[in-house]
C-alpha cells in the first residue's frame, strides 16, 4: 500500500505500528468468527486514539524518543522506570486531545502464591453489587452509589444538543465536540477513581473475596435500568479486584450466574420464591428472621464461595446485621469515599459530618 500514490502518508508512521494495528484488526475478526465479539467497526477520528511501538524508543527522566518524531518530547512521569525493562509502549489521545504514554514493564517479581482459602469471617467476603448502593458486603458495609452520570447528565444533554445544531465541518462544530467530550471526561474519571479506591481498600483488606458472575450485557437490554447499570461500571469493578487480588496473591472466587443469593435466608436456607425486586426487607417464614435483601444476598454470596471450594459456610444467627468498628470503614472513609445518600439536597451537610465522624472514630458505613 505504501508505494501507491494514495497512500503515501504511511510511510509518515513508523512500521511496526501499522503492523500492531493489522494484528489488532486480525484479533477481532477472529473473535468475531468465533462468534465471542460483534463485527469490527471503523472508529472516528475524534474519538480514543492509540498506537503501540514495540521497539526503538527511548526517554530518559523528562524527555521520550519516539521513531520518526524528529525531536524528543517533554512529559511529565508518573513512575520512574529503567528502560531495559520496558517492553512496549502506547501512547494514546483521547477526545478532549490530551496524550497519554503507557509502558508495559517487567518488574521481574514473581507472582506472589496465593494465600490459603480460609472460611475465617475477618478474611473472606462477599460482594453484592447494585444501583442504590454501589457494593454491599457481607459483613454489613454499604458503599453507596456516587452516580457520576446522573450528576452531569443535565449538563450533557445541553452540549449534546448544541453539538447537533452545527454545521458539519465547521470550527464551531469542533469546539462544540470538545465540550461534549470534556463532559463525558468529567465522567469517567471520577468513576475510575472511585472504583479503584474501593477495589484497594477491599484487596488490602480482605485475602478472599467472593463476586457473581453477572449477565451484564443482557441485564442492559431492560431499557428502564440500562444507563445506570452500564453507569455503574460493575465489569470495571470486578476487573480491578481480580488483577489487584493476583498482584497480592490474595483470593477471586466467582459463584454462578443463577444462584438464588437475594431469595434465600442466610440463617436458615429456606427459599422465598415470592420476593420482588422492590423489596428491600423480608421476613423470612420459617425462622422468623428479618432479612435486608442486599446484606443478606451478601451473606449467600460469600457462602456459595466457600461451599464452592469445598469448605463449610460461616456460621450465622443473625438477621439484619450492623457494622461496628470494622477495619474497612475507615480505610474507606481515608480515602474520601463517599457512602449512603449522594444527593446534593438538604443532606448534604449531613454527609460531611458523617465523614469528619469517620475519620476520627472509623465509625461503621451504613
Amino acid at each position: 500500500m505504501k508505494q501507491k500514490e494514495e497512500f503515501k502518508w504511511l510511510k509518515e508512521a513508523n512500521s511496526q505500528s501499522l503492523q500492531q494495528t493489522l494484528m489488532d484488526l486480525d484479533k477481532a475478526f477472529k473473535a468475531f468468527f468465533k462468534k465471542t465479539s460483534k463485527y469490527p467497526r471503523y472508529k472516528k477520528k475524534s474519538n480514543r486514539q492509540s498506537f503501540r511501538i514495540p521497539q526503538f524508543f527511548n526517554f530518559d527522566d523528562s524527555i521520550l524518543y519516539l521513531p520518526k518524531m524528529g525531536k524528543g518530547i517533554k512529559m511529565e512521569n508518573h513512575r520512574v522506570f529503567t528502560r531495559d525493562n520496558v517492553k512496549q509502549l502506547t501512547v494514546t489521545k483521547t477526545p478532549t486531545g490530551k496524550y497519554f504514554v503507557s509502558l508495559v514493564v517487567d518488574d521481574r517479581k514473581d507472582v506472589p502464591k496465593k494465600v490459603q482459602i480460609t472460611n475465617d469471617p475477618d478474611k473472606t467476603i462477599g460482594i453484592d453489587v447494585g444501583l442504590k448502593d454501589f457494593a454491599v458486603l457481607s459483613n454489613g458495609i454499604k458503599i453507596g452509589n456516587p452516580k457520576y452520570l446522573q450528576r452531569s447528565e443535565k449538563l450533557l444533554k445541553s452540549r449534546q444538543r448544541m453539538l447537533s445544531r452545527k454545521k458539519l465541518g465547521s470550527n464551531n462544530r469542533d469546539k462544540a465536540r470538545l465540550m461534549v467530550a470534556k463532559t463525558h471526561e468529567r465522567v469517567t474519571n471520577p468513576r475510575n477513581d472511585f472504583i479503584h479506591k474501593v477495589s484497594t481498600a477491599i484487596t488490602k483488606r480482605f485475602d478472599t473475596i467472593v463476586i457473581e458472575t453477572l449477565n451484564i450485557r443482557g441485564m442492559e437490554s431492560n431499557h428502564s435500568l440500562a444507563k445506570s447499570i452500564s453507569s455503574a461500571s460493575w465489569s470495571r469493578f470486578f476487573g480491578f479486584l481480580k488483577y489487584k487480588s493476583e498482584n497480592q496473591g490474595k483470593n477471586v472466587i466467582e459463584i454462578g450466574t443463577f444462584e438464588k443469593s437475594s431469595k434465600t435466608c442466610s440463617v436458615c436456607g429456606h427459599v422465598n420464591k415470592s420476593l420482588t425486586l422492590n423489596q428491600r426487607e423480608w421476613e423470612c417464614t420459617d425462622c422468623n428472621t428479618l432479612l435486608n435483601r442486599d446484606i443478606n444476598a451478601a451473606i449467600n454470596v460469600r457462602d456459595l464461595g466457600l461451599k464452592q471450594m469445598g469448605l463449610d459456610p460461616i456460621p450465622s444467627d443473625r438477621g439484619e446485621y450492623k457494622p461496628v468498628e470494622n477495619p474497612l470503614t475507615a480505610e474507606l472513609a481515608k480515602m474520601r469515599i463517599r457512602a449512603g445518600s449522594t444527593s446534593h439536597g438538604p443532606e448534604k451537610q449531613e454527609l460531611y459530618a458523617m465523614r469528619k465522624l469517620k475519620l476520627s472514630t472509623g465509625a461503621g458505613i451504613s
